[in-house]
This record gives structure tokens, C-alpha cells and sequence, in this order.
């Protein structure tokens, strides 16, 4: 779920607001990018009563209700994934989970008044739902876009994917990053990257940048 892109980062500290969705959408998936909305921003309000290891515990809690993250990380990491043993992928999804909650709460230390409004739904062909919101200022005049794909799994709807201005995925950039990782040394490479990447975000000895390196 995670954010290589600043833009990306950004989607997930942002207030809700009132909002309006396309008739004939499914309710569930609108929801379900509302819920992960609002449990971010939930989080910024606390910004100064919580460490850092506080915010990223809620963080952690809001991600994994929201983002199916076995499926990000296994369409990232593929086709090494599919080799891995039940062990191996959940270390994977563990640690792909703790560096995309730890460059969250390490991004940003204050909440200036951002706003999203989630200003329609589009079914697509296959079995995703796209939910098309803006994100910016109150006063900006050219806000952001952002498209979270959803889908519903096992009888519930998930966050599988971002997309930001029309062409970033959240996916994509993450399995063009964690290609080279894989090549040389599989996933257990890639399990270490990422917790040495998380450990070293928590424990302030790194800060999330631009471009999430």
C-alpha cells in the first residue's frame, strides 16, 4: 500500500469531506476508501500526543483493515511470489506492511488543512471499482486526482491499488523498485530490505523522502 510517490503518501493523511458518488455505484467500495480515509486523518489529529511508534500502530491498524495487502505485495513481487513458501510470503506481506506504515507516520508531522472529495465511482469491465476522488487545499485550484481500485474479496470490498494523476500506480512503481532486490536475491532479500527500511524509519535514523527512497 505503499507510497514510493509523494503524491501518493499524500492520499493518505487527508481529512474527509462531504462527497457524492455516481448512482448505480457499489456503496462497499466508495466505503471502503472513506474508512481509510478517515482513519488517517484520525491519526494527524493526534500528530501531537502520539511518538512515533504510536502513530504507526494505528497506522498499521487502519492499512490492514482497508488495503489488501497480500495482493499488492504478491502482484509486486511477482513472479518470485508465486515460488515462495507459506512462510516466506507471510514475512513478506509482514514487512512490505511495516516500511509502508512506517514512511506514513515518518512523512509528515503536522495536519494543514488538505481536503479529499471522493466525486465518483466507475465500474470497469473486470471486477474492480474505481473510486475517483480529489485531494488539495481548500483553496487550491487545480486539486490533485486519485483513483483507488477496489475489489471485493471473500465478501467484503478492499483497497488493491492507487493510481495517482491519471497514470501512477502504487503497484507498479513498487514492482519496478522491488525487481533488481528480487533478481538478486529473492524474497527473503526482499523481506530484509524492506524491515531494515522500516526499522531505520522508526527509530529516526532515516526520514521518508520524495520518491520513497
Amino acid at each position: 500500500m505503499f507510497c514510493v510517490v509523494r503524491r501518493f503518501i499524500f492520499v493518505c493523511v487527508l481529512s474527509f469531506m462531504p462527497f457524492s458518488v455516481a448512482l448505480g455505484a457499489p456503496d462497499s467500495a466508495v466505503n471502503v476508501v472513506k474508512d481509510f480515509q478517515t482513519g488517517i486523518i484520525d491519526v494527524l489529529k493526534k500528530l501531537k500526543t502520539l511518538d512515533v511508534n504510536g502513530r504507526y500502530n494505528l497506522v498499521r491498524k487502519v492499512t490492514k483493515e482497508n488495503m489488501h495487502l497480500p495482493l499488492m505485495i504478491a502482484t509486486a513481487s511477482s513472479p518470485y511470489w508465486r515460488a515462495g513458501t507459506k512462510a516466506q510470503r507471510e514475512k513478506l506481506v509482514n514487512a512490505f506492511h511495516r516500511m509502508g506504515a512506517s514512511s506514513i507516520v515518518t512523512l509528515f508531522d503536522s495536519y494543514d488543512g488538505e481536503v479529499f472529495r471522493i466525486w465518483r465511482s466507475r465500474k470497469t469491465s473486470g471486477r474492480t471499482v474505481l473510486v475517483d476522488t480529489k485531494i488539495g487545499n481548500p483553496k487550491d485550484p487545480d486539486p490533485t486526482e486519485v483513483t483507488y481500485v477496489t475489489a471485493k474479496i471473500k465478501g467484503r470490498w478492499w483497497i488493491i491499488d492507487v493510481i495517482v494523476a491519471g497514470g501512477i500506480s502504487e503497484v507498479r512503481v513498487r514492482r519496478n523498485e522491488f525487481a533488481a532486490v528480487l533478481k538478486k536475491g529473492g524474497l527473503d532479500q526482499l523481506i530484509a530490505v524492506l524491515n531494515t527500511k522500516a526499522d531505520r524509519l522508526l527509530s529516526g535514523k532515516e526520514k521518508a523522502a520524495v520518491g520513497g527512497k
